[in-house]
């Protein structure tokens, strides 16, 4: 893939490994078209169209794994000072086989992290050969972290001891089915987006494996809580 950048000024990318990598000073901003791509420190970023890295932003690598439950990622995060937002397109995570912190390299699955701390899994294109983990954006994503974990102890279930009113659903994107983590569970209700449901249950899972692939919204409902979330079906 062509790497190139539209606009490119204010702008200081550093060499040194685990460390500040890219900064946009105040009043400057790093613009990237739509076929071109950046490398981050090994975290290509490949928009499918033109994405703007605001001014006084900042991005690092760290070698020290995030943990999250009692799960941990591999021991290389990428961390943004202020949010990537509404984002489209590719992102390629890169590794090194001494980063893997006890992890069978053939779970990998990306994880991003929102505004909220919440972490979100992607089940990626893996490339044990080349060392990557990539995924594709076809919805807009807002996210501040990036690092990967293992398929079967995600950061995305961080919250298995949440307070009762807490409700938290993953994987998400998901191929076929969705967990919802809450207490009293009485309904989860999935629409479509012309608003026509779908699937409903009291349990704490639905299957989607035979919808169509596409945006929904699922409202789930406790004793105490009523919460609505997106959820893309791959």
């Amino acid at each position: 893939m062509q790497k190139s950048i539209l606009i490119l000024f204010g702008l200081f990318i550093s060499s040194f490994l685990f460390s500040q990598i890219l900064t946009t000073n105040s009043g400057a901003s790093l613009s990237i078209a739509p076929g071109s791509s950046i490398s981050l420190g090994g975290l290509d970023v490949a928009p499918a169209d033109t994405f703007v890295i605001s001014s006084g932003n900042a991005i690092s690598r760290s070698s020290t794994s995030v943990t999250s439950g009692g799960n941990s990622s591999v021991s290389r995060v990428y961390n943004i000072t202020g949010l990537f937002s509404d984002f489209t397109g590719t992102l390629t995570f890169s590794y090194l086989d001494g980063e893997l912190n006890g992890i069978d390299e053939n779970t990998l699955r990306l994880e991003l992290q929102a505004d909220d701390d919440s972490w979100s899994t992607y089940e990626g294109v893996l490339n044990p050969t080349a060392n990557t983990v990539s995924y594709t954006f076809n919805e807009a994503i807002s996210f501040k972290a990036v690092t990967a974990s293992a398929a079967n102890a995600t950061l995305t279930v961080e919250d298995l001891n949440a307070a009762p009113s807490r409700i938290v659903v993953y994987p998400n994107p998901t191929a076929d089915r969705i967990y919802i983590q809450a207490e009293n569970i009485t309904k989860a209700v999935l629409f479509d987006l012309m608003g026509r449901r779908v699937r409903a249950t009291s349990q704490d899972q639905i299957d989607l494996s035979d919808i169509t692939s596409g945006s929904y919204i699922l409202q789930v409902t406790t004793d105490n809580n009523t919460k609505s979330f997106k959820i893309i079906k791959q």
